[in-house]
């Protein structure tokens, strides 16, 4: 609606309402008048909502609008002079917020800003190639616009986000979800509920597919998969953690019933054991991993962590001191990592008497 019309609708509505406002104050004051029977004013009453209903339909302009008049009508109904007072007070105050609020098409656009174009490409292509979303390594970048950005470069950012999602964006749109600008909240909320609408339905899909062919190992694999990245992305609670972890469990050891020869799969279990707090399950399915010739980098490292939760310390020990080399020579690891693995690859003693000297 035009800014004219919306001042002139409004203005409408608010006289209409402060003629109302008075007739209802008459018509309380000859319910108190003696010799008033009961039915007159309430006669009244009636007639002027029913004059009310026929002004919503027939007066030019007011149905291009019909909330503040709806308004009217209903609180009159129920409440006599106190809703036309009511009314009138919301006229006002919509009138007056109506000379800053944006249109719904700004306020849409300010929250998602079209990325394509050509005020917002040149940062969104510079922010999709400074960053390999494959690693953890590799979203630094998005962490660091998030904290640091302009409202702009934000809403650039979670656009992309949004158009492109992968895994390792769910902990930065999780952490968007908190910050300091509402605009930006709510951006992330509308991109979040479209991200796990999205993943909903890839998950009744593969289920469906499971469930079509229930000997297909492909099928399962890949429903296995779904589950696994769904889990790395960070954006689900507790609970949800928990049972999709054992969806996904039960999908990689149908699979593994089938090809019992896919290491990648059975290094993936025993990560969701490790994730899941299972340490002596997991630190079980490592070892029989490994010593199937699955052995990485990674998976020594997780064994390593299982060891540690389980407090088997002397075996951390012995199974860091031969690998140590291997492991900090490995790519993608980061330096908290490779100091974790030189103090574990010391003896004992020397761990305890560095200790002693750092008191």
């Amino acid at each position: 609606m035009p800014e004219d019309r919306r001042f002139a609708h409004a203005f409408q509505v608010a006289a209409v309402a402060a003629a109302v406002f008075a007739v209802e104050c008459f018509i309380v004051r000859a319910c108190f008048l003696p010799g008033t029977h009961w039915w007159v004013p309430l006669s009244a009453h009636v007639g002027l909502v029913c004059a009310l209903c026929l002004w919503l339909c027939y007066a030019p302009g007011i149905r291009a609008d019909v909330r503040l008049p709806l308004l009217l009508i209903t609180t009159t109904a129920a409440l006599g002079p106190v809703g036309p007072a009511g009314t009138l007070a919301t006229a006002v105050l919509a009138r007056w917020y109506m000379r800053k609020a944006a249109p719904f098409e700004d306020w849409y656009r300010a929250l998602f800003p079209d990325t394509h174009g050509e005020a917002g490409n040149e940062f969104a292509s510079r922010l999709a190639h400074s960053a390999d979303p494959d690693n953890s390594n590799g979203i630094a970048p998005f962490a660091e616009v998030l904290a640091f950005g302009s409202l702009q470069q934000k809403q650039a950012l979670i656009a992309l986000i949004n158009q492109s999602f992968r895994p390792a964006f769910g902990p930065i749109l999780k952490r968007a979800l908190t910050d300091r600008n509402n605009v930006i909240r709510v951006q992330a909320a509308t991109a979040m509920n479209k991200i796990e609408k999205g993943i909903h339905e890839r998950t009744l899909q593969l289920t469906h597919e499971v469930r079509q062919n229930p000997g297909d190992p492909d099928a399962l694999r890949e429903l296995a998969r779904h589950y696994d990245s769904w889990l790395y992305s960070s954006i689900l609670d507790a609970r949800r953690e928990e049972e999709v972890r054992e969806r996904a469990l039960d999908a990689y050891r149908r699979y593994l019933a089938a090809r019992p020869g896919d290491s990648e799969s059975r290094i993936a279990i025993s990560r969701l054991l490790l994730r899941g707090g299972r340490y002596s399950e997991a630190a079980t399915s490592l070892e029989k991993a490994m010593q199937a010739g699955l052995s990485t980098s990674q998976a020594e490292l997780w064994y390593m962590e299982s060891l540690y939760n389980l407090g088997r310390f002397a075996e951390l020990h012995d199974y860091a001191r031969p690998r140590q080399d291997r492991i900090e020579n490995a790519d993608g690891l980061t330096a908290a990592t490779i100091e974790a693995v030189r103090i574990w690859a010391q003896a004992p003693a020397e761990v305890e008497a560095a200790g002693a000297v750092m008191r």
